[in-house]
């Protein structure tokens, strides 16, 4: 084997095992796979209280799908914005499918719902 030829594999090897960590590492350190919009776009905290309290029988719902789980009014903007959403508060993936497979079919609190896990 040529001097040149082991360069040229080196330099694969090293470009695969680059391209192979960026992305572990980028599934490792990637972002929440809930999203919601942005501030300017959420409902103010009063309206964000008033749709989970209209809508208690569905947060009690969501909460008895396990114990780790609670629904409360967050607010995930910076200080001084009045926005919030619906906040769910999970501990484990399968609580996270269970409430995703729920909301799924139910109509929802009419304002965003974020899913945090703890």
């Amino acid at each position: 084997m040529t001097w040149v030829s082991k360069v040229v594999i080196a330099s694969v090897a090293v470009a695969v095992i680059g391209v192979g960590g960026a992305v572990v590492l980028g599934g490792a350190f990637a972002q929440s796979k809930d999203t919601y919009p942005p501030c300017e776009q959420l409902p103010s905290a009063a309206e964000a209280s008033a749709a989970l309290t209209g809508h208690r029988a569905l947060a009690d719902e969501i909460e008895a799908l396990g114990t780790g789980i609670s629904v409360k009014v967050g607010k995930p903007c910076p200080d001084g914005q009045d926005r919030a959403l619906i906040e769910v508060v999970y501990g484990s993936e399968s609580e996270h499918d269970a409430i995703g497979d729920l909301l799924g079919r139910r109509d929802g609190f009419g304002v965003p719902v974020r899913l945090v896990e703890h």
